[in-house]
């Protein structure tokens, strides 16, 4: 695929905000990207194809369960790649790449939910909902236990959509995604004391709106 240079409005302008360099001593991570980043920083265009197909499952993934809908996902997964392409010469290596595709991909998520607001019909939550199910951690072991987890799985994802965006974003990050809670401070510019408290209140929220469907006792186990 071919990617322009091109300006999204908000979007494009926060990408190149947030990846502001940070004035002291520069520390360089372990990054599996590195290499790569470094030939398309160089004028490798496909090194930047490469990153593309390395990272946009999930990315899309994260903007799905963000956004509760495919064509946002679609969108804001394309629109991501293509500020990452026109702003990526401005990433160091103070973070991994990865962390650097999140925080795009994140603000781009939250700006168009601010955007939509909160009148987002409930049909389109239900339209696609399903479309994400076959990434889920774990694999059930037998045709009763997919049945059980498939419901799960849909409860699950029906109470994150009603968790507002600032304890949505870190739960998905720290518990489908499996990022650190350092990383998450990272991606979303705020204290790791902060991402760890919207974990907690996330969770909490999410146990109260599942027990009356699935029981006290099953909610435990989540």
């Amino acid at each position: 695929m071919t990617y322009e240079y091109v300006e999204r409005g908000p979007m494009a302008r926060s990408a190149g905000a947030m990846s502001r360099e940070v004035v002291g001593p520069r520390v360089i991570v372990e990054d599996p990207d590195r290499d790569l980043v470094a030939r398309w920083q160089a004028g490798d265009e496909q090194a930047f194809e490469e990153l593309v197909v390395r990272h946009e499952r999930r990315v899309f993934r994260l903007l799905y369960r963000m956004m509760g809908n495919k064509e946002d996902a679609e969108d804001l997964t394309q629109e991501t790649f293509l500020s990452l392409h026109r702003h990526g010469h401005r990433f160091r290596a103070e973070a991994r790449f990865s962390t650097f595709v999140y925080r795009v991909a994140a603000n781009a998520a939250l700006n168009r939910r601010r955007a939509l607001g909160r009148g987002r019909a409930r049909i389109d939550k239900l339209k696609t909902r399903q479309d994400a199910g076959d990434d889920l951690p774990s694999s059930p072991r037998n045709p009763e236990d997919a049945t059980h987890g498939a419901e799960l799985s849909e409860h699950v994802r029906l109470a994150l959509e009603d968790l507002s965006p600032s304890l949505r974003m870190p739960v998905i990050l720290y518990d489908i995604e499996g990022l650190a809670y350092g990383e998450i401070a990272e991606v979303l510019g705020i204290a790791e004391g902060t991402v760890k408290s919207r974990i907690h209140r996330a969770r909490q929220a999410l146990r109260e709106q599942l027990k009356g469907l699935l029981g006290s006792n099953a909610v435990e186990e989540i």
